[in-house]
């Protein structure tokens, strides 16, 4: 299952936005410092071109900066991606 990942910088404000946004609502998420880890680097270049901070992935699906109603509709995703199928749960629990 993807998850969300969330690359940052120790001093963007805009990184600490979409942290406390998505902490706010119990979004869980994995957190990853370009400036300490080489291979979080290299996944944010490969994801945003370089382009800046932050940038908040789910699966392909990227926001670049805090975006509050994209991060809404991405927040969405992963809790309807996260729901069990009806279809596969039995139909009695006892």
């Amino acid at each position: 299952m993807a998850e969300i990942r969330v690359f940052k910088t120790p001093t963007c404000s805009y990184c600490h936005k979409v942290k406390a946004w998505l902490n706010e609502r119990g979004c869980k998420y994995i957190e990853k410092d370009i400036t300490k880890d080489v291979q979080a680097l290299r996944e944010w270049r490969s994801l945003s071109g370089g382009v800046g901070v932050p940038v908040t992935a789910y699966g392909k699906d990227l926001i670049i900066g805090f975006d509050p109603e994209r991060l809404a509709r991405m927040k969405a995703c992963v809790e309807h991606s996260s729901m069990p199928d009806p279809a596969i749960l039995p139909q009695d629990i006892a």
